[in-house]
């Protein structure tokens, strides 16, 4: 099926830019000559469920407690800095849904038609959401959370996005050194690989609470490695500086997928699908914008007894400005100076 898939998108690269080979305008503006100075306000989260059968309920919530995130960047032409942290107060109340500590680390840059984003995460600290339904005696937060501050979610993961159609350019689509000036579409492919997993000191699933557990119910970790391409469709646009679009694909991968608790450890190879979705939208000028971006990506792992779902998000607000560059304003002086 991805032999397929593949040859499928690569014919259809070929034709398409064959097509447009001629046409040497780009629907976009890059403005690395100038320096470019941004603020941005970002949430993120990693939520996560446990499908199976746990007596009256056949899903478990998991969520984390996080908090806003303030950035300051700059960027000027290879350069470009951006400093994030955490501000100090969480999102909900700790008492009701517990605490999160979390470090996350990106790596994003551009290669001609490639796009690259290499990321590590590490959240420590999760509720598991109408715990009470599981059992009556099971202690719970106020709000019905059955909370564990030592189960850890973490991933390492590297995407590369080969974008088909030349007009295509995902630095142009966040927004920040460069911006849409017109309309774009076409396929293109993300090739991942990823290292992923949750663990916990004590079992990930409170199952001494269960009439009959699984051995897969009694498990302190489940872990992955896979790799696979996920084929998508891209439409972005700027009309009169109010700039969309969004990046949208279906594909799978290869896994190999294990689950470990005190009793046993057991591990299995097979395939997962997996989407790709990223937003985009906001009022972006040449001087200036404002752009909201939003990604979503998801991860999964099944056992017989046991299904594992996480979905890894990222809200961002950006403003940012863009300085005019010296020789422009030393272009505007000598033709003011011809001029008298």
């Amino acid at each position: 099926m991805f032999r397929v898939i593949l040859f499928f998108l690569i014919t259809f690269s070929f034709v398409y830019n064959l097509s447009f080979s001629q046409n040497d305008s780009l629907p976009f503006n890059s403005y690395h000559e100038r320096v470019v100075l941004s603020t941005s306000f970002s949430y993120k989260g990693a939520p996560f469920n446990l499908q199976g059968s746990f007596d009256s309920i056949n899903q478990l919530n998991y969520q984390a407690n996080l908090n806003l995130i303030h950035g300051i960047g700059v960027a000027y032409k290879w350069f470009s800095l951006n400093i994030n942290y955490k501000l100090p107060n969480y999102t909900r109340s700790t008492e009701k849904y517990g605490k999160t500590k979390y470090f996350d680390v990106g790596l994003r840059f551009n290669l001609k038609k490639l796009y690259f984003s290499l990321n590590f995460t590490d959240y420590n600290g999760y509720g598991i959401k109408g715990a009470d339904k599981l059992s009556d005696s099971l202690p719970v937060s106020p709000v019905g959370y059955y909370l564990n501050n030592n189960l850890k979610s973490w991933g390492l993961g590297l995407n590369v996005y080969y974008l088909i159609n030349p007009d295509l350019n995902m630095k142009a689509a966040i927004g920040a050194v460069s911006r849409y000036t017109g309309s774009a579409h076409g396929f293109y492919l993300r090739f991942t690989t990823s290292v992923y997993g949750i663990s916990s000191e004590r079992s990930l699933i409170p199952y001494e609470y269960l009439s009959s557990p699984h051995s897969s119910h009694k498990a302190s970790s489940i872990s992955a490695i896979d790799f696979g391409a996920v084929p998508g469709y891209a439409y972005l646009n700027n009309i009169n500086g109010w700039q969309f679009g969004a990046f949208a694909g279906l594909g799978g991968v290869i896994q190999a997928k294990s689950y470990q608790s005190e009793e046993t450890s057991r591990s299995f190879l097979g395939l997962a699908p997996r989407f790709d979705l990223r937003i985009q939208g906001g009022y972006n000028v040449s001087n200036w914008f404002l752009m909201f971006n939003a990604t979503f990506d998801h991860s999964s792992i099944e056992f017989s007894h046991l299904q594992y779902n996480q979905l890894y998000f990222a809200f961002q607000l950006t403003y940012g400005y863009r300085f005019k560059e010296k020789e422009d304003k030393e272009v505007q002086n000598n033709f003011k100076l011809t001029r008298l």
